[in-house]
């Protein structure tokens, strides 16, 4: 395969061919958006699995320019896109990792080299974020009383297989969960330290904890993404991310500002956030952040959370906001999110349940011990109106 062919075909990933994504609960896919998963390591040796019939059926797909099913979600990214400035993992990983390997290797579906992981080792995590759920959240899974199974052996073996080619990966993505908890990313990163110290690490994080030694050992690598969690500020952010202390996660802002990584904010637009995100954006902006560090999109699950079950009037207030935003000639991934998110908000059908929000927010709160009316004021005001109309 040439160069431009591996472009042009707008289906073909390079991650079916040279990593995977594993999740708290043992299920492997080929990245966290994956529509499909390729297996669960408490079942399949993680070997088998990337070697598996659905990996490499995936492949055939792809070679076929067939857009599967499997990866709708970077390709409603990429929509209407016509270079490589999307914001799609498709795009990323085809940058990142797509002349790692000799292009050659991506004409047969039956080849594998491991050169990118995104490990999620358990669901270890300090927050119970409102949009989560006890598969990555150990505190959502206390506060519900469930228990989110992790086989021991089975992690071996995908520790096993990670470290006997920990000297060949090229692309590191570290999540959970809360990746500062994780031990085994202790474990890893020393190693890859000692066998590997140019890899490139992009960590998904909340920033709230910093003294596990995690935290230390990434700021030692010269080569690191850290993609902060955020969606919002002050007392909004304390109630979203429930643990979470806003003043901690300006001061570890601030830490890492002084390094020389790069930093960007992993932001989820949904409905209690509809307004107040254009102002978090603002927010850091102010703080000398540019537009490349901004990656937004749509919350999807859970569907009482989305930002479609607003009454028609405010979605149409939200769409008229990002026009605004875009006539400010945002650059880069900012504006790149900001036109996802009014093409899904102008395109998607959607049955709207808002009455599941109130209910399951109602709960919530109460489980909880806190008020959301007390801290999105203006929120409920404008539905509580409609609502009576």
């Amino acid at each position: 395969m040439d160069p431009k062919t591996l472009l042009k075909n707008k289906s073909i990933c390079t991650l079916p061919w040279s990593g995977f994504e594993l999740e708290p609960n043992g299920n492997v896919k080929n990245c966290i958006i994956s529509k499909t998963k390729l297996g669960n390591i408490n079942k399949t040796n993680i070997k088998d699995i990337m070697h598996g019939k659905e990996n490499i059926e995936l492949k055939e797909s792809m070679l076929k320019d067939g857009m599967p099913f499997n990866c709708s979600g970077c390709h409603l990214q990429e929509k209407n896109r016509s270079n490589l400035s999307s914001i799609s993992s498709r795009l990323y990983y085809l940058k990142e990792l797509g002349t790692t390997i000799d292009l050659n290797f991506y004409d047969n579906a039956e080849n594998f080299s491991l050169k990118h992981i995104d490990l999620r080792w358990t669901n270890s995590c300090n927050q119970a974020c409102v949009y989560c759920d006890p598969q990555y959240s150990s505190k959502w899974a206390k506060e519900l009383g469930v228990k989110v199974k992790s086989d021991v052996e089975s992690r071996q073996e995908v520790r096993d297989f990670v470290f006997e080619n920990i000297a060949g990966l090229k692309n590191v993505y570290l999540a959970g969960g809360e990746p500062m908890l994780m031990k085994q990313n202790y474990d890893f990163l020393k190693l890859l330290k000692e066998k590997n110290p140019d890899c490139s690490i992009r960590v998904n994080t909340n920033l709230s904890t910093t003294g596990t030694g995690i935290f230390e050992l990434l700021c030692s690598f010269k080569n690191v993404h850290w993609t902060v969690s955020v969606e919002t500020t002050e007392d909004e952010y304390e109630y979203v991310r429930h643990h979470g202390s806003w003043k901690d996660f300006v001061a570890n802002l601030d830490i890492i500002r002084k390094l020389d990584h790069k930093i960007s904010f992993n932001m989820l637009h949904f409905i209690l956030n509809y307004d107040s995100i254009f102002e978090c954006v603002d927010y850091f902006k102010s703080k000398g952040f540019h537009d490349n560090s901004f990656v937004i999109g749509p919350l999807y699950e859970p569907a009482y959370y989305n930002l479609l079950n607003l009454p028609e009037h405010m979605i149409d207030r939200v769409k008229e906001k990002l026009k605004k935003k875009l006539q400010e000639n945002p650059q880069g991934y900012l504006k790149n999110s900001y036109e996802n998110l009014l093409y899904y908000f102008s395109n998607t059908p959607w049955e709207k349940n808002i009455s599941l929000f109130f209910e399951t927010t109602k709960t919530q709160d109460n489980r909880r011990n806190i008020d959301s009316r007390k801290v999105f004021t203006k929120l409920y005001k404008e539905l509580d109106a409609n609502t009576l109309e």
